[in-house]
């Protein structure tokens, strides 16, 4: 989640120092930097009221990006041992064999339907 936050935060300020084209902007568009931190606040405080509103879009969504976020990192990480070659790994603490491989990923599997039991079982006390 904070991945995101941040991601989103950068790209917004990468945005904001990007120049606008001066022909297709209106004078109404503008907007003054106290009216868009005002703007900022309320959007967070919104924001950060959300899950205590709807605990379980919040819950669907916190293993919705546990899920991206898993298949995020172990996609980066293909791509690094793709682009690293057969070097040697003697900075990894676990011996990266096949056999460890299958295990992670059946536990990550496990884990997973695991929090998908729990996100049913909090849809059905809600109902």
């Amino acid at each position: 989640m904070s991945f995101l936050i941040r991601a989103a935060f950068w790209l917004s300020l990468v945005i904001l120092i990007l120049p606008a084209d001066r022909e297709n902007t209106s004078d109404s568009a503008n907007l003054s930097t106290s009216e868009a931190l005002v703007a900022a606040q309320a959007t967070l405080k919104d924001f950060t009221s959300f899950c205590s509103r709807q605990p379980e879009v919040c819950a669907a969504g916190e293993v919705a990006i546990e899920n991206f976020s898993a298949k995020a990192r172990y996609g980066a990480k293909q791509v690094y041992m793709y682009l690293d070659g057969d070097k040697d790994q003697s900075t990894d603490t676990t011996a990266s064999t096949p056999e460890n491989t299958l295990a992670m990923n059946e536990a990550t599997l496990k884990q997973q339907e695991l929090d998908r039991q729990t996100l049913a079982e909090m849809v059905r006390n809600a109902d």
